[in-house]
């Protein structure tokens, strides 16, 4: 099971490997840039559809009951 934290780092980490920018995730993602921004600082926590439809990125299965 992954921690709040654990999946901002995953979201620092897809953005570094991937060489992309916050904002171009964010747009991939539809989400705005500074939404991104918080969630990567750990200043709010994504919605659960979110990781649902992104799993794919982080090459898991990324459940996070409750999250």
């Amino acid at each position: 099971m992954y921690s709040f934290d654990d999946c901002a780092e995953r979201l620092k980490a897809y953005r570094k490997e991937n060489h992309i920018t916050q904002k171009e995730l964010a747009q991939l993602m539809g989400v705005n840039h500074i939404t991104l921004r918080s969630w990567e600082q750990k200043q709010a926590k994504p919605p659960y559809h979110i990781w649902r439809l992104y799993k794919h990125l982080f090459n898991d299965s990324l459940m996070l009951p409750g999250f």
